[in-house]
């Protein structure tokens, strides 16, 4: 029933989201796509509105103290910035671009009716009949696939259980305007995670780089629902002040802050389905599952999915062959993916309970997702002659390091351990810090740069922005973060 321009979720990109847009748009011929990959041709093409993402950042909160400058992280890099989407904007752009391209749209339509059979695919909407030969299904958790087909499972299949609520605010402060920072990038300029016992809040700004013209901030908080169930008798706005309180930076961070527009909050984010591909029909990334938005997964799914789905679909239109034999790999890889996401984070909410285990288990994310970006910089810079090799049965990416699945299996094992009760922190620490130190995972880096392998996996490292030729030098000769060397000799 929706009309653009309309509100979104899925904000925050990560540099393997632009890559894999690019490739995309490389692949298919739709120069328009590439403009999504940098902040700077958004704002020269479609909208001034975005925020850019230099780093991802991460300040770990303790309820009722304020924020402890060196229990933090900020990850990124100084060859390119990552987006704050603003959605309406982007996707109403996107909406015309396919309209170019010779797609028929209907808008604010309500669907009445799905029927799938050998012969094709018919959708009633306002009373009217539309066919085709396949059906894609982007809907998002309201599907009308998965309702007609009968394809979530019931319970869900994941072990994350979290609860969100979130708003656009004007008036958010800086946070290192409220609180000490020790880190190299200003916390602006990037998308800020306050970490705390098994939840978070989100802080993505879209007015932060000079010149912008949208003062609005999407925030976000997201609980683990067990840990902190609802209280029904509190609206959304009541809840988040409460947490506010509990967490006195965060809370300066949002004393002079006002909601733009209407709360939304959610019992329950998770949901997945027994099947993403059938007769004729394939639910897209969003809509078969999702996890939590925490790490900025889901576009990443999303444009995998893609990326797997078009060649099939072009085979199939030119064949006449809809077997779900045909689309089964997407089946197997969307279930591993969301599999992944749904380990990465319930590990993370665990890690909450202890500063330590969060600083370990960050690097595993960390390493992952820093390789993969590395690797499929090096496939979409040299192509056929790109030292890469897939790895056999990846665990989260087609361009995931060798060995890595092996070590995110050791760590992720040690942390359900902890959060089962069969062990405790100090022994939990221990086996996260030895699977790190069994693996040397490769990042290259477009200059050639080294020394970040040691810095990603030293406990004592948490300003890790790669490029800055001091910042190499310093982990080249074994120095960890200025604030914190006084400590190297405790991890030495």
């Amino acid at each position: 029933k929706g009309v653009h321009p309309r509100f979104a979720i899925g904000e925050s990109t990560i540099p393997q989201t632009s890559q894999l847009i690019q490739l995309i748009a490389r692949e298919h011929g739709i120069p328009e796509l590439e403009i999504l990959g940098s902040p700077e041709k958004i704002r020269q093409h479609v909208t001034p509105s975005c925020g850019i993402k230099r780093i991802f950042g991460f300040a770990y909160h303790n309820e009722g103290r304020e924020h402890d400058p060196t229990e933090a992280h900020q990850f990124g890099n100084h060859w390119r910035d990552e987006n704050h989407l603003f959605r309406q904007d982007i996707d109403s752009w996107l909406f015309t671009v396919a309209m170019k391209y010779g797609c028929s749209v209907l808008q604010g339509a309500s669907i009445e009716s799905v029927d799938i059979d050998d012969d094709g695919v018919a959708v009633v909407a306002d009373e009217k009949r539309y066919t085709g030969q396949y059906i894609i299904d982007g809907n998002g958790i309201r599907s009308i696939l998965a309702e007609h087909l009968d394809l979530r499972e019931k319970p869900c299949g994941f072990r994350t259980n979290t609860r969100t609520l979130f708003t656009h605010m004007m008036g958010v402060r800086e946070f290192e305007d409220v609180a000490p920072s020790k880190m190299s990038n200003p916390w602006k300029v990037g998308t800020l995670h306050h970490i705390f016992r098994r939840g978070w809040f989100w802080v993505i700004p879209f007015n932060n780089w000079e010149g912008a013209t949208n003062p609005l901030v999407s925030v976000g908080l997201t609980l683990d629902a067990d840990a902190w169930p609802q209280d029904s008798d509190l609206t959304a706005e009541e809840e988040f002040e409460g947490f506010l309180q509990r967490f006195p930076s965060v809370g300066k961070q949002f004393e002079d802050a006002q909601a733009v527009r209407p709360w939304v909050r959610a019992p329950k984010i998770q949901h997945s389905s027994t099947r993403t591909i059938g007769k004729r029909f394939t639910l897209l990334s969003h809509t078969a599952g999702f996890i939590d938005p925490l790490f900025s997964r889901g576009l990443i799914s999303t444009m995998d999915h893609i990326r797997d789905l078009v060649p099939l679909l072009r085979g199939a239109l030119a064949d006449g062959d809809f077997s779900e034999e045909r689309f089964e790999p997407l089946d197997v890889k969307q279930k591993a993916s969301f599999s992944f996401a749904d380990k990465i984070v319930s590990a993370a909410y665990a890690s909450w309970d202890d500063f330590e285990l969060w600083n370990l288990w960050l690097r595993y994310w960390a390493i992952g997702v820093h390789a993969a970006e590395s690797n499929l910089g090096s496939v979409m810079l040299m192509g056929r002659h790109s030292t890469f090799q897939p790895v056999d049965a990846p665990i989260f990416s087609a361009f995931e390091p060798e060995g890595y699945r092996q070590m995110f299996g050791a760590g992720h094992a040690a942390l359900m351990d902890y959060d089962d009760g069969k062990a405790t922190r100090e022994e939990d620490a221990e086996r996260l810090r030895a699977a790190l130190d069994g693996q040397d995972i490769p990042i290259p880096l477009p200059d050639g740069r080294t020394g970040h392998e040691w810095a990603m996996k030293n406990p004592l490292c948490r300003d890790i922005f790669l490029g800055p030729e001091p910042n190499h030098e310093r982990w080249l000769m074994g120095r960890v973060d200025a604030h914190l060397e006084l400590d190297t000799a405790s991890v030495s």
